[in-house]
């Protein structure tokens, strides 16, 4: 992995977390390429279950404010 790919990485884990900084998160891309990985993919699908829990709430209050 490059460095910029590993930057790129510890950027994207360190975005919306309350556990990593960036210079942890880019410690962690370092000597655990594989588990970084594999949290970034954990963050982008719990985020996308969020979103799509978000638009579910929105449909069912359309529906029961307008029939």
């Amino acid at each position: 992995m490059t460095e910029r790919e590993e930057r790129n990485l510890a950027h994207r884990l360190a975005k919306d977390s309350n556990v990593f900084d960036f210079e942890g998160a880019l410690e962690l891309v370092r000597r655990r390429p594989a588990e970084a990985e594999r949290l970034v993919r954990m963050q982008e699908e719990f985020a996308k279950g969020q979103e799509e829990r978000v638009r579910e709430r929105r449909k069912l209050a359309l529906r029961e404010e307008f029939g």
